[in-house]
């Protein structure tokens, strides 16, 4: 019995179904499978991804060739399911290769290819409560903190409960899904009243719903809030999904949607020891069409320079925008209570907070950013890890 191949990476691809018959047509190969799937391949992908140490470094996983050492006219010479259950290949340019059926099925094109998933859209009316998950369980459960990470993913904010008071304990979790992203407010800051504050964060006011640091190049994309004590009276979270109300004005006011996606802004943090700007449309789309991003900030915004007309026309949009992201349907409100970590992704969630009474209370809440690269690879990798344990 021959023994299955490696795989041009280092996840871990299941076998959920048998590949049954291949077929070549010119330079595609179908592959059709126990379940009555069928997936494509071109000989270009399939050749350049071989497993084999001519192709891939056997150590690092990478590409260890250039796509121009692959022949033009790169063929199949020879194409079958061996014993294994593996595609075996002969090529034109004189490889022979086996290609692993769990990789094969997952890296194939269909024409229900699965699509990343999409985010789940709410408005405070909806959602009352953020994601949930008890905390201590979650540090101790690897399945119930890939299930807090999906939330997040998904819904834009999550939270944990009850954890211990300890010091340390928020970078610990932060650095458990990827590293901290430092700013000009340190690598970790605390939210209390500052005799002279740097942002309107260190006030007991109002703040009004916007995204941290719209000033940088990339906006930070995670940012977490543990809460020490708060016995304070007022100063609940108000989270607003933005995508949710990026996507009402794409159907609604479509005529703003688009003045949002295209006239640029400039956001400045104003500070006496730095002085970073940022610039780009208050939302962000991706190759398709997708929300992908949002840039708002009320009280950071930069004077715009453009013509007349356009100052007009970008700065209906942004009150149409700012009337959405202040509506009372659109919020979510956030208590936090000693033992709370609320985490929610800084560039689709906005934030802000009702004024608080300080007098006769305390209020300790720490705060650290990451990104949302370092929380997407957690997800791939602790899934990956669930796999290979099963």
């Amino acid at each position: 019995m021959l023994d299955l191949p490696g795989t041009p990476d280092f996840d871990v691809w299941p076998i959920t179904h048998q590949a049954t018959t291949v077929q070549t047509a010119g330079q595609e190969l179908t592959v059709a499978w126990s379940d009555g799937v069928e997936t494509r391949f071109h000989a270009f992908m399939l050749r350049e991804n071989s497993p084999d140490p001519e192709t891939i470094h056997p150590k690092a996983r990478e590409m260890a060739i250039s796509p121009l050492e692959i022949p033009d006219d790169i063929a199949f010479l020879a194409a079958e399911i061996d014993a294994a259950g593996a595609l075996a290949v002969t090529w034109s340019d004189g490889l022979a290769t086996r290609y692993h059926p769990g990789w094969l099925r997952a890296h194939g094109w269909t024409p229900a290819a699965e699509a990343p998933p999409a985010p789940v859209l709410w408005r405070g009316s909806e959602l009352t409560e953020p994601p949930s998950f008890d905390g201590r369980s979650a540090l101790e459960d690897p399945t119930l903190f890939l299930q807090w990470l999906e939330a997040l993913r998904d819904f834009g904010v999550a939270r944990l409960r009850g954890l211990p008071q300890e010091d340390g304990l928020l970078e610990e979790i932060v650095t458990r899904i990827g590293p901290i992203r430092e700013s000009n407010f340190g690598r970790q800051y605390v939210l209390e009243i500052k005799d002279d504050p740097d942002s309107q964060a260190y006030t007991s006011g109002k703040l009004l719903q916007h995204i941290d640091l719209p000033t940088r190049e990339t906006p930070f994309g995670l940012q977490f809030l543990y809460t020490r004590a708060n016995t304070t009276t007022g100063g609940e979270g108000v989270y607003v999904d933005a995508y949710r109300v990026a996507e009402d004005l794409r159907r609604e006011e479509p005529e703003h949607f688009h003045s949002l996606i295209t006239d640029v802004w400039e956001y400045n943090n104003r500070a006496r020891g730095s002085d970073y700007r940022g610039r780009g449309p208050v939302i962000e789309t991706d190759a398709d069409g997708r929300i992908s991003g949002i840039r708002y900030n009320t009280f950071l915004r930069a004077p715009l320079k453009a013509q007349v007309d356009v100052q007009a026309r970008a700065y209906r949009a942004y009150r149409a925008f700012c009337a959405r992201a202040q509506d009372p349907r659109y919020e979510l409100l956030v208590h936090y209570e000693p033992g709370d970590l609320f985490a929610f992704d800084n560039r689709r969630a906005l934030h802000g907070r009702r004024g608080y009474d300080a007098r006769g209370g305390a209020r300790f809440i720490e705060g650290m950013y990451s990104d949302r690269d370092e929380l997407l690879s957690r997800i791939r990798l602790l899934k990956r890890q669930l796999r290979a344990g099963a």
